[in-house]
């Protein structure tokens, strides 16, 4: 150790308080010189100003008039990050109300200071459990506070100013809550520990502890009236070897472990029903969304089942003077002969085939609604459709206008019995014998209704050349009221389309008697206009997310309030405003970001029940989760930035004193 090594040196230092219109006087020309290895203590009556000074000298303060030095750095001036820094690495506080923070254990309030040098986990509960053991908590580790007698309570606060390993440790009336026992075996505590080289200052009122020092300052009205040694104890002048003291600020890791413990644990119930905005935002974003593009995504799959590629070219139907219009001016309507022109002329069509309908009673037992139609001998491959039972009808059957007819899954199932093919059916008077049956299209056209594709489940389908023998009688009707157009490729959809219109506008010498269907494109322009109640769905989850928002930066307020005395506790280990800022911030962002896990996890059982239930596919938009976590991380960030700012701006020594 190097003599007279001065430590602290305080010059004509005041300290003033405005209290509205008067200014407080608390202290005035203060000077005083602290060597390595002092026993000081200070004494004064209540109002002396020994508190005021200790809060100078511990850095929770800074002085209106004069000059303080510690360790050869100015305080005076400093900034509140360097302020911290300094009570973090040279001074170590012992207070007479132990301010432990009741939610964490021994080993962990010991090691606090330790966590705003960005020290790890291990290496700073190996420092504090050495500081535990000489202070004869080996023991007591992993308890609470409250489990602990109000002696061990201040060997806990002793092993928590030690472990920084300080310069100087500030003991503020340490005996004061204690009986006279234990009061004796703290005041040996600080008398080892000035044997083995700590300078101590103590603050006391016990004159019989004023005397066991080296030195003895004595306060009255915020003056110095008397410094003088007390007794021949030699003042071990010098310097401790201190290690590694560098301050980096509190971890990541360790913000996120505050912020669990005191933004989700301490009130769970309060915490839970802070979040359920933030779920009922967050689950309703990724529900509705999902919904949404599983009802999108059942009606794509059914459309490219009934056949993506597909163009229909339907009849507009046109009857009386319009009809005879179209005749004169030059236009048969659809037909056949369209058909076979659009195949050979239109480039990437794979199949091309038409339909023409019929009404016609239908004598049977059985009750159904179904729609007949002639058809031509690619029906079935341009719709998708295939045979269960029997056969469809070929070549014979068309060149002999035959009887003859197949019909779909639920039109055979009301006929009853294993199969109808075989039977015969009366439709307008005249037999008609069953040779094949369809297989169920097993599509819910619920939500199709746009495509104007029909269910083929209740279709009675015969040959197209036997319809027409049966409907010569009606004049000027089109010879076909649709004709299906199936393509190579859907993305041919709109390439093909203009083609088409090209082409039956000239050999229909320019009228306009027809009109082109695209059932995908239909779908597309039906799902656009969906998309309003998908932007209400998020307007109203926002509301919601607003709610929680709201909610949050409540909480967050109320717990500032409830936790004043933890902030002045970690101020005085050495957080900074910016660490008990991001302290805050981060239990806000916590508790929203859990809101929209939970959030997420709800919506999921939801979509996952409700799909099955109502046979959706479950479709998940990656996107819209990610949107939907950002939101609520950002929720937390803007509503609980201001509750962290007041609890940085809070004083330390003031909030010292909150009870």
């Amino acid at each position: 150790m190097t003599e007279n090594h001065i430590q602290m040196c305080l010059r004509g230092v005041g300290r003033d308080y405005v209290m509205g219109d008067n200014i407080v006087h608390a202290l005035h020309d203060i000077n005083i010189e602290v060597s390595a290895g002092e026993f000081i203590a200070i004494v004064g009556s209540s109002g002396s100003g020994k508190s005021t000074l200790m809060h100078l000298i511990g850095c929770l303060d800074t002085p209106t008039s004069g000059t303080y030095t510690l360790g050869g750095e100015d305080v005076s001036a400093m900034p509140d990050a360097q302020l911290s820094g300094l009570r973090n690495r040279r001074v170590g506080f012992v207070f007479q109300q132990f301010n432990l923070l009741s939610n964490l254990t021994v080993l962990e309030n010991i090691a606090l200071p330790l966590a705003y040098r960005g020290m790890s986990s291990d290496d700073r509960n190996r420092m504090a459990r050495k500081y535990a053991v000489m202070l004869g908590l080996e023991d007591r580790l992993q308890h609470r506070p409250t489990e602990l007698s109000g002696g061990q309570s201040q060997r806990v606060a002793i092993a928590r100013a030690l472990v920084t390993d300080p310069d100087i440790i500030l003991a503020d009336e340490p005996t004061g809550n204690l009986d006279s026992v234990t009061g004796k075996e703290i005041m040996d505590i600080f008398l080892d520990l000035h044997k083995r080289g700590y300078t101590v200052i103590l603050v006391t009122h016990d004159p019989k502890y004023a005397e066991q020092g080296t030195r003895k300052i004595i306060l009255r009205d915020g003056g110095i009236v008397d410094d003088s040694a007390v007794n021949s104890m030699q003042t071990n002048a010098g310097v401790l070897e201190h290690g590694e003291r560098s301050t980096k600020g509190i971890s990541f890791l360790d913000l996120l472990k505050v912020g669990l413990r005191e933004g989700l644990f301490v009130h769970k119930m309060r915490t839970a029903l802070t979040m359920l905005g933030i779920i009922i935002g967050v689950a309703g974003v990724i529900a509705m969304s999902s919904f949404s593009l599983g009802s999108k995504q059942k009606q794509a799959d059914q459309i490219r089942a009934l056949g993506a590629n597909m163009v229909r070219i339907v009849d507009n139907r046109l009857e009386g003077e319009k009809l005879a219009d179209t005749r004169v001016g030059g236009s048969q309507g659809l037909s056949i002969s369209d058909m076979h022109l659009i195949k050979e002329t239109i480039p990437g069509v794979r199949m091309a085939a038409g339909a023409r309908g019929i009404k016609l009673n239908i004598v049977t037992d059985a009750e159904f609604i179904s729609r007949i139609m002639g058809v031509t001998i690619g029906y079935p491959v341009v719709n998708n459709l295939e045979i269960d039972k029997g056969r469809f009808f070929d070549k014979t059957d068309f060149d002999n206008n035959a009887r003859v007819i197949v019909v779909g899954h639920s039109i055979a199932r009301k006929l009853g019995g294993f199969s109808p093919v075989g039977q015969f059916l009366l439709m307008g008077g005249v037999p008609y014998r069953i040779v094949g049956t369809m297989v169920n299209r097993s599509i819910d056209m619920k939500g199709l209704e746009a495509s104007g594709i029909a269910d083929a489940n209740y279709d009675i389908l015969m040959p197209i050349q036997t319809l027409l023998a049966r409907t010569r009688q009606i004049e000027m009707r089109s010879e076909l009221d649709e004709i299906y157009i199936q393509l190579e490729s859907e993305d041919m959809l709109f390439e093909s389309g203009a083609a088409l219109r090209r082409l039956l506008a000239m050999t229909h010498n320019g009228v306009t008697d027809f009109r082109l269907v695209i059932p995908l494109d239909l779908l597309r322009q039906k799902q656009q206009a969906q998309r309003l109640l998908d932007v209400l769905t998020i307007c109203i989850s926002s509301i919601a997310l607003l709610v929680g928002g709201i909610g949050i930066m409540n909480i967050m307020l109320a717990s500032v309030i409830e936790r004043i005395r933890e902030i002045g506790i970690r101020r005085t280990v050495g957080a900074t405003r910016r660490d008990i800022k991001l302290q805050f911030l981060s239990e806000s962002v916590i508790i929203s970001i859990a809101g929209g896990v939970v959030g997420i996890l709800v919506a999921f059982i939801g979509v996952a029940v409700t799909c099955v239930a109502i046979d959706l596919p479950m479709v998940v938009s990656s996107f819209m989760v990610f949107l939907a976590v950002a939101a609520s991380t950002l929720t937390g960030l803007v509503f609980g930035f201001y509750p962290a700012s007041q609890a940085a701006t809070k004083d330390p020594v003031e909030a010292l004193r909150y009870e």
